[in-house]
C-alpha cells in the first residue's frame, strides 16, 4: 500500500474520535460533554473520581464526543445492556464505531455462534489447569520480590504488574519471554494511544507477529492457547483467517492489560491505606473476599455496544446504528447497589460485574482472581510497610480499560 494511501487512512481513523452534533432525538438534559478518553477530573489524578461524575446527572446520557454516542451510567442498565444482545450486539465494541478494523471472536460475535469461540479458549481456564497456574504464580511472585525488595523502591506497574501475569500469559500461548517487554509495549500503546498512526502501528505489529506465529503452529501444533486457535482453520465451521487472527489479537490484548491494571489499583489502594493492607497480613483467610471486593471496586473495561433496533428505554430513544457505552467502574461506584461504593470494605463479599454478565463474560477470570490472590498472599507477607513515593505521584488514565501509567512506591529496607 502507498504510503499517501496509509496517511488517508490514519486520516479517516482519527477522523473518528471528532465531534458530532446533537441528533433531534436526543433531548437536550440527556447531553454531556464527556470525553471517555480523557474525562475531566483526570489531572486531580484519579480515572475514577472522573467517572463518577456522571452520576450526578441522568442515569443514561449522550455525549458529542469520539463521534457520538450513549453511555449507561447506573449498575441495573449496564446489566440490562450486557444481558440483552439481541437488542445491544457486542459486533461493535470499540467506540468511536470502526476505531479498530479487527474483528475479534468471540467478543465480536453474539449468541448462539459465540460459543463456537468460546469453546477454543474455555479448556484453558478450568478449574485444574487454573490450580496449577497458581503454583507458578507463586514462585514467580515469591522471585520477583526478592529481586525488588532489596532495592526500597519500585516502579510497581513495570517491575511487577507487567511482569508477573503477562509471564503467565505468555506461557498459556507459549509466546518468548525475552520478547516481553516487546508485547507489553504493543499492547499499552494500542491500549492507550490517541494518535491514529500510532495506535493502528501498533496493531498492525501485533497482527503481522501473530500471523507468523500462527501459521507456524499450524504446521507444529503444541498444546498452547494460540495452537489450539490455529487448529480452528481445520474445523468444517471455519469461515475465514479473520477468526483465527481476530481470536489470538484477542487473547493477546487481553493478557497484556487487564491484570497488570487491577494489580496496580490495589497496589495504590494498599499503599495508602496501612490498616487495611495491615488486616489482610492478619487475617489471610479473607484474602478471597478481599479480591473480590478489590475487583467490584476497581471495575476497569469501558465498552460498546451496537444497538441493532430502536428502543425507548428510561427516558432515552436508542436508534438502529448508534453506540452506547457499558462503563464497569459505573457500576462499581453506584450507591444503588452499594452502601459507600467508594469505600473498601472487605466484609462486604459483594456481587459485582467486573468480569461481565451474560455469554460475553470474560473467560479469563479465574485466573486473575488466583493472580490476585497469590499477590495479596506473597507481596502482603514479604512487603508489609510499602508506601507511595510522596516524590512522584501515580498516574492513570480512561480507555477501553481503565488503567495505571506509573505507581512509584518506596519502603524501608
Amino acid at each position: 500500500m502507498a504510503d499517501t494511501d496509509m496517511v488517508d487512512i490514519y486520516a479517516q481513523h482519527q477522523a473518528l474520535y471528532g465531534r458530532v452534533q446533537v441528533p433531534d432525538h436526543v433531548p437536550p438534559e440527556l447531553v454531556t460533554d464527556f470525553d471517555y478518553l480523557h474525562p475531566a477530573g483526570m489531572e486531580e489524578g484519579d480515572v475514577y473520581t472522573a467517572w463518577k461524575r456522571l452520576h450526578d446527572g441522568p442515569d443514561i446520557v449522550w455525549t458529542p464526543c469520539n463521534g457520538g454516542h450513549w453511555i449507561v451510567t447506573r449498575g441495573e442498565d449496564i446489566r440490562f445492556v450486557q444481558e440483552n444482545f439481541e437488542i445491544f450486539s457486542h459486533e461493535v465494541f470499540t467506540i468511536p464505531r470502526g476505531s479498530s478494523p479487527i474483528r475479534m471472536p468471540p467478543l465480536t460475535v453474539d449468541p448462539p455462534l459465540h460459543a463456537r469461540y468460546r469453546a477454543i479458549l474455555n479448556p484453558f481456564f478450568t478449574p485444574s489447569r487454573v490450580s496449577r497456574m497458581r503454583e507458578d504464580a507463586v514462585a514467580l511472585t515469591r522471585n520477583l520480590i526478592e529481586q525488588i525488595k532489596p532495592q526500597g523502591k519500585c516502579e510497581f506497574v513495570n517491575d511487577f504488574a507487567r511482569v508477573m501475569p503477562v509471564t503467565m500469559f505468555l506461557g498459556i500461548v507459549d509466546l518468548p519471554l525475552d520478547q516481553r517487554e516487546q508485547f507489553v509495549e504493543w499492547g499499552v500503546t494500542f491500549m492507550t494511544a490517541t494518535d491514529s498512526k500510532v495506535k493502528l502501528g501498533a496493531q498492525e505489529k501485533v497482527v503481522a507477529y501473530l500471523q507468523k506465529v500462527l501459521d507456524e503452529r499450524a504446521a507444529n501444533p503444541g498444546d498452547d492457547l494460540l495452537s489450539r486457535i490455529a487448529g480452528w482453520r481445520k474445523n468444517s465451521r471455519f469461515q475465514g483467517d479473520y477468526e483465527v487472527i481476530g481470536m489470538a489479537v484477542l487473547v493477546f490484548f487481553g493478557g497484556l492489560d487487564t491484570v497488570a491494571n487491577m494489580l496496580s489499583f490495589i497496589t495504590r489502594y494498599l499503599a495508602q491505606n496501612r490498616h487495611q493492607r495491615q488486616r489482610l497480613i492478619d487475617e489471610p483467610a479473607i484474602i478471597p473476599k478481599a479480591t473480590e471486593e478489590f475487583l467490584r471496586r476497581f471495575g476497569l473495561s469501558n465498552t460498546g455496544r451496537l444497538i441493532l433496533r430502536d428502543l425507548e428505554y428510561k427516558g432515552a430513544t436508542f436508534r438502529k446504528d448508534e453506540m452506547v457505552m457499558v462503563p464497569i467502574s459505573m457500576s462499581s461506584m453506584d450507591d444503588r447497589l452499594y452502601d459507600r461504593p467508594m469505600e473498601i470494605d472487605f466484609d462486604r463479599n459483594p456481587e459485582h460485574n467486573t468480569f461481565g454478565n451474560g455469554p460475553h463474560k470474560c473467560v479469563g477470570s479465574p485466573l486473575a482472581r488466583a493472580e490476585i490472590q497469590v499477590f495479596l498472599e506473597e507481596w502482603l507477607k514479604a512487603m508489609p510497610d510499602f508506601r507511595l513515593d510522596p516524590e512522584r505521584p501515580p498516574v492513570t488514565h480512561s480507555g477501553s480499560v481503565n488503567g495505571v501509567d506509573s505507581l512509584p512506591l518506596v519502603w524501608d529496607v
